[in-house]
């Protein structure tokens, strides 16, 4: 985004040492204190059903609301973890082509074409990165980066992603959250894009319970 420069000269005001601070301090309780507009709005729920619970909230310069999806399973956060480092990024999909850059089971980098039969491709490069914590939460925090390699088509679109896996442990296994902000990019219909990332992001989650747990993926959700 291309910034306004004023090239009008003036001379600058002389600042006392300190006041610089106690401007900054100013300034930032000023933004703090602006009306909630320019604030991530509250978590709304969306649906509650069959033990996962499904959130949206509005962000301010965002075209589409950021996901949270949560839910519990018997299962310790490690072995959550380990899957979505190993089979989850493993598993086959028709409409996905994925490369990897870089694997390990604390940071892994990817490439992903997405292709469908009603929109124009998608590319982009996925960072996943784990974090331990001393209470034994573990969380996987991902965020898309400018595609690497070499692009199947010039205009192959970018989408941005970020969000994060946080696996807490509770006394029976494990409480699950996911959370998600992804602009898929172009000029899809908003409604219909809600729609297909707010299931996109119920049935991964989906597929983590079911393949952490080690039980077969429900039907349909490779596709």
């Amino acid at each position: 985004m291309d910034s306004l420069r004023s090239r009008i000269a003036y001379r600058p005001p002389i600042i006392r040492r300190g006041m610089g601070r106690q401007l900054a301090c100013l300034f930032l309780s000023a933004m703090l204190s602006m009306p909630g507009s320019a604030q991530a709005q509250q978590w709304q729920t969306v649906s509650d059903k069959n033990g996962i619970r499904a959130e949206s909230r509005r962000i301010p310069g965002e075209r589409y609301d950021e996901l949270r999806i949560s839910t519990s399973l018997k299962v310790s956060p490690e072995a959550i973890a380990d899957y979505l480092f190993g089979k989850f990024l493993d598993e086959n999909n028709k409409n996905v082509s994925r490369t990897f850059i870089q694997r390990g089971r604390e940071l892994t980098i990817w490439s992903d074409v997405l292709s469908t039969p009603v929109i124009s491709d998608r590319c982009y490069s996925m960072r996943f990165e784990r974090q331990n914590f001393a209470n034994g939460e573990i969380r996987v925090k991902f965020v898309s980066l400018d595609y690497v390699g070499r692009k199947p088509t010039p205009d192959c679109i970018a989408l941005r992603s970020r969000g994060e896996w946080i696996m807490t442990p509770t006394h029976v296994g494990t409480r699950l959250i996911y959370i998600s902000l992804t602009d898929i990019g172009g000029n899809v219909p908003t409604f219909l894009a809600k729609r297909s990332l707010s299931s996109a992001a119920i049935l991964s989650i989906r597929k983590v319970v079911a393949g952490a747990s080690g039980l077969a993926l429900p039907q349909g959700i490779r596709d």
